[in-house]
């Protein structure tokens, strides 16, 4: 899976960097949104807002303020003076993991998507918990097991046999390493048309597999 068949495409939500920041935070409050890009007219990417940038820029003796006092001050301050310049982007050819990997490594909450220097598109948090989500199966109902294996190969291949075996259907695997200890592989399964009892048993049989837990998902 690449970034271009998980991000939102143009034509995206963006702001101009001369416009007043109450057109940036109307913009956000009516599309539900966190990010908006700043372009140009020539689609050139030249910064970001996000909410946490708003909400930095609103002076603390506003407080002492009415809304329409607070809102003629920001109506004067300009999208450009106040948003994010140096912005992480990426290509839309890029899997989505390394989108994933690196949003998780710059704690960031979006990657606006640049093809040829042009902004075509962002993909977000959100999107990334959605593909996350989709690929364990999170909305198919069937039974979720948890075990954790040796990490070596064949280790998936004899899982999912020994699973087909019984007539069970595999729809989602996922993996993880780092917290079973050495050498060992965390795996995670939706399968259906098999029963609970009938999956545990053949996992059982499996040598040096470790069933963690198991639950129906409905």
């Amino acid at each position: 899976m690449l970034v271009k068949d998980w991000m939102t495409p143009q034509p995206l939500i963006v702001v101009a960097p001369d416009a007043p920041i109450t057109e940036a935070q109307r913009l956000m409050q009516d599309h539900k949104i966190r990010h908006l890009p700043v372009v140009t007219d020539q689609h050139n990417l030249v910064g970001l807002v996000t909410r946490a940038t708003l909400l930095q820029v609103i002076p603390w003796s506003a407080v002492s303020l009415s809304a329409l006092e607070t809102q003629y001050i920001l109506s004067k301050v300009k999208v450009g003076k106040v948003m994010m310049r140096e912005v992480t982007t990426i290509t839309e050819d890029v899997a989505v993991e390394e989108a994933a990997r690196i949003m998780v490594d710059h704690k960031l909450g979006c990657l606006p998507v640049l093809r040829a220097g042009n902004l075509v598109g962002i993909i977000t948090d959100i999107d990334l918990l959605s593909i996350t989500m989709k690929m364990l199966g999170a909305r198919q109902p069937g039974l979720r097991l948890s075990v954790t294996v040796p990490n070596r190969v064949g280790e998936m291949a004899r899982l999912s046999a020994a699973i087909a075996g019984i007539g069970g259907n595999l729809t989602a695997v996922g993996s993880w390493e780092g917290r079973q200890g050495p050498g060992r592989l965390g795996v995670v399964l939706k399968v259906d048309q098999v029963s609970e009892e009938q999956l545990v048993a053949t996992v059982k049989k499996l040598a040096d597999v470790e069933i963690l837990h198991v639950r129906e998902m409905r």
